[in-house]
């Protein structure tokens, strides 16, 4: 309902809009001025995402539920920065177009300070829920909207963005404030556990029913100091923000920290609360063969672990702890990495410390599959959808990997037709099979690796910029063998782990010394591979020399220059020799000589079915 009287009165209404009003009138502002219509570029809108990447991750499936909610309203969802700028925005598609016309958008920035009273900026300064309807507007232009928005609080306490609702005001949407608030609830919970280097997860709450839910507080502690809580918990425990890394456990409770169920006694007041303590991983236990080794800094050592054909030291660990993070917040992965170096093995041991451990993990090769098939493997068609369809279709991968995780492994190998429909289930949460007349709803997580250097293929045209933008928010390098500082302490570690050292088999100074200087185009496997073979032949007790190396190694006096990467070349430009010569150079390994040509291993696959050796 419109208030009546003078449009340029302050409302009488609620205190947090007559302050507004106030603060806009010491601002300069006057209510019959146009609404600003200017928009961030686009390169500075997506260095704003990326700058709040945890926040606008963990909000993206809220908007979807809302969107949801409000559908039949004229009006739509928003998600801004703690500046007031609009970084995501979904809903009625001709609400959204009006509001175009003001700039309710991505891009535009809803501060007080340039728009007036309206819900955005007005609950950053209030720094609570506020709805703000028709006349309550500072701005004439703005007086169509309702528009009701709530603060976002990270871990830490301060205000990470808003959650917004906007319609028209003679069709407002229904039970905005309660929609925002529980999904502004739960973005806090799920942001608190997934916040940084913790031990002690403590959740807890009056009524045990509570327990689990997006309303329970939940404090994360770091050797017993409060290093991040949800509001909820600041509500329950009468602390403020301030209070984070500030207090310590002994302070907030009268019992001593415990893991498990059991009541917890607050300090604050006389009441128990039912909680549910968890001690975190801050580190991997990977059960594998350590080796301690020198790391070339004197006075130090580090601990190298060997598993399954992967190296973890504590750079590895840490790079799988940010992972973990960046995977639990729906986070798309990016791994970049020659063949070798542990890409699946990686995605593997993250699967298993996430919440989604024991779901399906599913690998995909997309440079394995032939490109006309790819579509319909990934992601699945109907009965009949094309000629030797199977009978009743297939789900196709995306769907095989529903509660768990997809590994697009070699994406850079992606025909560009299929990049686009991938972008686009990233986007929706839904995927069309081939053949289908409806979306099917999917929930995984995906993470995709490649060798290939995706920003060049971007420039090239070969691989889509949206869809690279969309996965390089978290890019995970995992580095070649030979430019690995601890080659030594790995190579201990590896023959460690093969029973070398239990054997008491070892390796002579020279042998030492050419594997150090190989340079190990196969990686890890590679290493694994040959130490396995001559420990085979090894007698216990006994020491390998370098006369029992490959000669390829033996003639490895230094280690081999880094490869010039290869300049990508038109298909037309490659002769059927040129061809020949590549792969007979590479031993018939056609990943290394698709490489040398610049080409993609798939279009080389293509040019010799025409081409036979």
């Amino acid at each position: 309902m419109l208030l009546q009287g003078d449009r340029s009165a302050p409302p009488q209404c609620f205190s947090p809009i007559v302050r507004s009003w106030e603060r806009c009138r010491e601002l300069g502002l006057f209510s019959a001025q146009p609404a600003r219509l200017e928009l961030l570029e686009p390169g500075e809108l997506e260095r704003r995402k990326e700058q709040h990447i945890f926040f606008v991750h963990l909000a993206a499936n809220e908007l979807n539920v809302l969107r949801r909610a409000i559908a039949g309203t004229a009006g739509m969802v928003l998600l801004a920065d703690p500046q007031g700028t609009i970084l995501d925005g979904r809903g009625d598609s001709g609400f959204v177009g009006k509001a175009k016309r003001i700039s309710l958008r991505p891009g535009a920035t809803w501060s007080e300070v340039l728009e007036g009273t309206n819900a955005i900026g007005t609950a950053l300064v209030e720094q609570q829920l506020v709805q703000i309807a028709g006349d309550q507007h500072f701005l004439a232009e703005n007086r169509f909207l309702v528009c009701t928005a709530i603060p976002v609080m990270s871990p830490t306490g301060e205000i990470a963005g808003i959650l917004d609702i906007s319609g028209d005001v003679r069709n407002p949407p229904t039970h905005a404030s309660m929609l925002l608030q529980l999904a502004t609830a739960r973005i806090e919970h799920s942001w608190v556990s997934l916040h940084g280097a913790h031990d002690l997860l403590a959740a807890f709450h009056p009524h045990p029913s509570w327990l689990g839910t997006p309303h329970e507080g939940l404090l994360a502690f770091r050797d017993e100091l409060l290093v991040a809580a949800n509001p909820a918990a600041l509500r329950l425990l009468r602390l403020i923000p301030e209070d984070i890394n500030r207090v310590r456990w002994g302070e907030l409770f009268r019992n001593q920290s415990f893991y498990g169920r059991g009541e917890i006694y607050p300090r604050s007041h006389p009441g128990v609360f039912y909680g549910n303590v968890q001690k975190t991983l801050t580190s991997v236990a990977m059960p594998a063969v350590a080796a301690p080794c020198s790391s070339g800094v004197e006075g130090r050592s580090t601990e190298i672990l060997i598993r399954d054909e992967a190296i973890w030291d504590s750079e590895s660990i840490q790079m799988l702890t940010r992972a973990k993070r960046a995977f639990e917040a729906g986070i798309p992965l990016l791994l970049q990495g020659e063949t070798g170096t542990g890409k699946e093995v990686f995605v593997r041991a993250l699967q298993r410390l996430s919440s989604r451990a024991s779901e399906p993990f599913v690998p995909v090769n997309c440079a394995a599959i032939p490109e006309g098939l790819q579509e319909a493997e990934i992601f699945g068609y109907e009965e009949g959808a094309f000629t030797g369809a199977r009978r009743k279709g297939s789900p196709g991968y995306i769907r095989r990997a529903e509660g768990g995780v997809l590994f697009l492994d070699e994406i850079g190998d992606m025909p560009l037709a299929l990049q686009a429909q991938l972008l686009r289930v990233l986007q929706d949460g839904e995927v069309t099979p081939l053949g289908a007349r409806r979306s099917v709803r999917v929930d995984f997580r995906l993470v995709a690796a490649t060798h290939h250097d995706l920003q060049a293929a971007v420039a090239e045209g070969s691989f889509r910029a949206d869809l690279y933008y969309r996965l390089r928010h978290m890019v995970f390098y995992l580095p070649p063998l030979r430019k690995r500082p601890n080659l030594a302490g790995i190579l201990d570690a590896m023959l460690a782990s093969l029973g070398g050292e239990a054997r008491g088999v070892r390796l002579t100074t020279a042998a030492r010394k050419r594997l150090l200087e190989h340079s190990w185009p196969g990686n890890l496997r590679e290493l694994s591979n040959l130490l396995s073979a001559l420990l085979a032949f090894a007698e216990d007790g006994s020491w390998i020399d370098a006369d029992s190396l490959p000669q390829d190694i033996m003639t490895s006096r230094e280690a081999e220059p880094e490869p010039e990467p290869a300049r990508p070349q038109k298909l037309s430009d490659v002769t059927d020799e040129l061809l020949r010569q590549a792969i007979r150079e590479h031993g018939g390994n056609m990943s290394a000589a698709a490489r040398q040509l610049g080409l993609h291993r798939s279009t080389l696959y293509r040019r010799l079915s025409g081409a036979p050796l």
